[in-house]
């Protein structure tokens, strides 16, 4: 291995909608630190170095894990390791998380959980990290945490609240989302809470997030104005605040980190 290696993949098609995607980090020599963006990905991480510093916010209280799941959660988050680091994530969806571990997503939201104290892996995770750990390729770990996980996704999600990701996610307001599926606004509130973590208010603020940093993505042509517009921001100040507050940092600095060759950085 290289003396820092990332590696992803797009999960097997039996894993389709409930795993975005599997990746794999190692890094030998230098201490790894990372800043991640509000996302809305449930992470798993099967942990094959030392443990982890996390940091839930910017003002949030700080817990040391090895091997950890989290819940959806509405800001940055704060990664480092100090030692040899090297674990391989796994970021569900969702809908994946939810028939994986059912009612205890919603309880995982804004928490960072010990992979050997979930109960869907019962006894079986020792025995997962001890395979992971004596496979020395990416893709047979990653065979092996596909194979691992594949039979777990055993409950089944509330079909409503499905309908109402996809509404979100495609710009509804939230009273029209409830509308489109035959619930009042609060009772879309408390049983999207019941399952996810969050307010339908949380998520839909989410997804228009993600939909500025595709935007942001896929074309340095594009100003921060016009990716504003088109996210369904009020104005650029507005997605300024939802950078700092979601990313932790203005978008100029959040593109320049994640692309160094971003020309869009005087704002």
């Amino acid at each position: 291995m290289a003396d820092v290696t990332f590696i992803s993949r797009t999960p097997s098609r039996a894993l389709t909608g409930l795993v975005a995607r599997i990746s794999g980090y190692c890094s030998k020599t230098e201490p790894s630190r990372f800043l991640e963006t509000a996302e809305l990905v449930f992470p798993i991480v099967f942990n094959l170095g030392e443990p982890w510093d996390i940091r839930l916010g910017r003002k949030g209280d700080g817990t040391r894990a090895f091997s950890f799941t989290a819940g959806l959660f509405p800001g940055p988050v704060s990664v480092s390791c100090d030692g040899r680091a090297e674990l391989i994530q796994v970021d569900l969806t969702p809908l994946g998380a939810v028939r994986l571990f059912g009612g205890a997503a919603a309880e995982l939201a804004s928490q960072v959980v010990d992979l050997s104290a979930v109960d869907q892996f019962g006894g079986a995770y020792d025995a997962i990290h001890d395979q992971l750990h004596s496979a020395t390729e990416w893709q047979v770990r990653f065979d092996l945490i596909e194979r691992f996980l594949a039979p777990r996704f055993g409950h089944n999600g509330s079909i409503p609240i499905r309908q109402a990701w996809h509404l979100l996610a495609r710009g509804n307001t939230i009273s029209a989302t409830a509308a489109a599926i035959g619930w009042s606004t609060r009772h879309l509130s408390t049983q999207f809470r019941q399952e996810t973590g969050l307010r339908p208010v949380a998520a839909a603020r989410m997804l228009r997030f993600q939909r500025a940093r595709t935007l942001a993505l896929g074309s340095g042509e594009i100003g921060w104005a016009a990716i504003a517009a088109e996210a369904g921001y009020a104005d650029q100040s507005h997605l300024i605040r939802e950078f700092q507050d979601l990313a932790g940092q203005p978008p100029s600095a959040w593109a320049q980190r994640t692309q160094p060759s971003e020309p869009r950085l005087d704002l």
